[in-house]
């Protein structure tokens, strides 16, 4: 059955990518709603004691040399699955003009971007729940050309409790070519001085969210490893440094298997406690087959209380 409705999702999408650009043109969506059954049936309770919940995505630039097919056959499933699991605040990576063009203002009534848009590396917030205190974006000193390299970030204050905390998003260099290493070790620095400055200016907890193309466990180079990334941010991963506490709604099993599709990471740093985390592994989030997905990486998502 799952897989009969994988291959009736590939080909709806599919069949939306051949009609993307007249439907953008017409302003028309092309799945039908009931493609969306199974994913409203996913799991979206928040926990218990949540005061914040926030996701991680990285959308696929429309880039074809990096696996990006049309975006706007791909907006309504984000609009969809961001409406579902409705977070608070959403770190957006490889965010290219066409998705600015298409996406925010689906989502207009309850979000708002922090930043322009002129860089492909965001965020998101619910404006009917979060005020925006402070907010700003650095690309890093050492990068590629690619417009992703920098560190968005917000300090925000939750509307009904007056609780604060900061989210960042960020995009890292990948490989393992020297220069590539070089880059993503002060990308790691740079990052752990904004985190830093956050802390000592607001005093409060840090949600760092991104594509930090690094894996668990994996040797890309010394001083730019997922273990270099948590020990200079001085952070704790919010999944796997609280796999015993938190309630894991995932297929722990199917992530084993499909490690390649966790080069995202959701950190954490200050008082703030991870509840409840989510990595979406339904048919629209297919990082094994790219082409007949809404991106190329499994959206996490946190829900935590501070």
């Amino acid at each position: 059955m799952k897989k009969r409705f994988i291959l009736i999702i590939a080909v709806l999408l599919l069949a939306a990518a051949c009609a993307g650009v007249l439907a953008a043109c017409a302003g028309i969506d092309h799945l039908p709603d009931w493609a969306f059954n199974e994913l409203r049936k996913q799991d979206n309770t928040r926990a218990e004691g949540a005061d914040v919940r926030a996701m991680s995505v990285n959308v696929l630039v429309h880039v074809e040399s990096w696996g990006g097919t049309p975006v706007y056959p791909r907006v309504q499933v984000m609009e969809e699955f961001t409406r579902h699991y409705a977070p608070d605040v959403i770190a957006l990576q490889e965010m290219c003009s066409d998705w600015y063009k298409y996406f925010p203002e689906r989502v207009e009534d309850t979000y708002a971007l922090v930043h322009d848009k002129s860089i492909k590396t965001n965020l998101m917030y619910d404006k009917n729940k979060l005020t925006l205190i402070d907010c700003g974006v650095e690309e890093y000193s050492k990068r590629d050309n690619s417009g992703c390299r920098a560190v968005a970030w917000g300090v925000f204050e939750i509307k009904e409790s007056g609780r604060r905390f900061a989210a960042t998003s960020t995009h890292f260099d990948l490989g393992t070519e020297d220069y590539k290493v070089e880059y993503r070790t002060a990308q790691i620095a740079e990052l752990a001085e904004r985190i830093n400055a956050i802390t000592a200016q607001y005093g409060v907890p840090v949600i760092a969210m991104g594509d930090y193309n690094v894996l668990v466990g994996e040797d890309y180079g010394a001083g730019s490893n997922y273990s270099d990334l948590l020990e200079v941010t001085g952070t704790k991963d919010a999944r796997l440094d609280y796999i015993d506490s938190i309630e894991k709604a995932y297929d722990e099993q199917y992530v084993e298997e499909h490690k390649d599709g966790l080069w995202d990471h959701v950190l954490v740093k200050g008082e703030i406690t991870p509840l409840k985390f989510f990595i979406i592994t339904s048919p629209f989030f297919d990082c094994e087959n790219p082409e007949d997905s809404m991106t190329d990486h499994y959206p996490h998502i946190l829900d935590a209380a501070l």
